[in-house]
């Protein structure tokens, strides 16, 4: 696939003061600009004593684009800190197709803080999905241990994994609490970068195109699904899963089911794991079927089906002569109660009307076997013509 033409700026942010563009590349649209101050304002003013070594967050934008953006301190004027913001903006298709999570994008791409002039090359992204997740990745997010856990300087890979200093249960509750279509925010004085990724890593594809994380910011005026906070104020955050409360979230379908095939080793299904509907996917999915439901039974009211047309009657059954009149002579020996009778109805059957008549009166009235017999044999040896149509029958 063809590389990705990514778009990137550089804007700096003074204490007090408004985000100011100090560079950009050549396609990064004036329409942007509006969009992109108003999400960088929305990050949040410092809170005093607060520093931002290095953070990220994905917001979405206008005209159906997605805003990947690295945060970190920056000197200022007269030695006040500043804040200095790297935006790459990401077409929005590209972004749920290829990435899902911002954190790839900002591994390949550093900021160029140092960066001097206006204008900054456009970016490449290879049109190739991010490698897959596999079993190792996600079992080294569930062996994380909790930062507060940690002592200064102490590396994370020797300290002994207990159920005091484990953070996987946040984690799966805090996964488990995303799937549901919740937010979950996480109290530290500084950027856990590493929080919110294993929170990614554990994430459905799906869920990773619609939710958006932030490593670090210094409010919520964005509305982020899952983010680091220097403090926690109420009204920011109503509805909001907390870490305690996300390590205590009863257990989900997904939640269990992931950590099943993490601890088995089982690629597969952690697959197809992966690889599920968003809560908010399903829901469009949902609504849109009730759509189309609906407008075909509209469309049915405003135009029915007509109803197919009964079937043309049977023609009528039609007799030739012949048939009826042999119908009606076995009706009669049937109904005459008399083996003599019978045999002369059978017998007038054979013959044109006036001689079967005759022959069949000749062999009632004989009154014995013997006779009747001598009569139907002179009837033969007559060579009377056998029965034919009569003309106009």
């Amino acid at each position: 696939m063809p590389d990705i033409v990514l778009e990137q700026a550089l804007y700096l942010r003074a204490t007090g003061q408004a985000p100011r563009l100090r560079a950009r590349s050549p396609g990064f649209a004036d329409g942007w600009l509006a969009d992109v101050e108003r999400i960088l304002h929305d990050f949040g003013e410092r809170p005093t004593g607060v520093r931002c070594p290095h953070a990220v967050f994905a917001q979405p934008m206008v005209q159906d684009c997605v805003a990947v953006v690295q945060v970190a301190d920056q000197a200022g004027e007269h030695q006040d800190p500043a804040l200095g913001f790297h935006v790459v903006v990401v077409p929005r298709k590209e972004y749920g197709e290829l990435l899902g999570e911002p954190f790839a994008l900002a591994d390949r791409f550093a900021p160029p803080w140092s960066h001097a002039g206006g204008e900054l090359p456009a970016l490449a992204l290879p049109g190739e999905p991010v490698p897959p997740r596999t079993v190792a990745d996600v079992q080294q997010v569930l062996k994380r241990v909790k930062a507060a856990a940690l002592r200064e300087d102490e590396d994370p890979e020797t300290v002994e994994l207990t159920v005091e200093n484990a953070e996987s249960p946040a984690l799966l509750g805090g996964v488990q609490v995303l799937v549901d279509g919740g937010k979950v925010v996480f109290v530290r004085p500084e950027p856990d970068p590493q929080l919110v990724r294993g929170l990614w890593t554990l994430l459905p594809h799906g869920s990773r195109r619609e939710l958006w994380p932030a490593t670090f910011a210094f409010g919520n005026a964005l509305g982020f699904d899952a983010l680091v906070v220097p403090r926690r104020g109420d009204d920011d955050y109503a509805g909001y899963t907390s870490e305690e409360q996300a390590a205590d979230y009863p257990a989900g379908q997904y939640e269990l089911a992931l950590q099943t095939a993490a601890e088995s080793g089982d690629q597969r299904t952690l697959n197809e794991l992966f690889g599920r509907r968003g809560s908010r996917e399903t829901l469009r999915l949902a609504i849109l079927m009730a759509l189309v439901l609906s407008l075909v039974v509209l469309l049915l009211r405003w135009f029915p089906v007509p109803e197919p047309a009964p079937p043309p009657p049977p023609p009528p059954v039609v007799w030739a002569p012949e048939l009826r009149e042999r119908a009606a002579a076995g009706a009669a020996a049937a109904g005459s109660g008399d083996p003599w009778a019978a045999v002369g109805w059978i017998e007038f059957t054979k013959y044109r009307r006036g001689e079967r008549a005759a022959t069949a009166a000749g062999i009632v009235a004989a009154g014995d076997p013997w006779t009747a017999a001598v009569q139907a044999r002179a009837a033969d040896s007559r060579s009377v013509e056998r029965w034919q149509p009569a003309p106009g029958e």
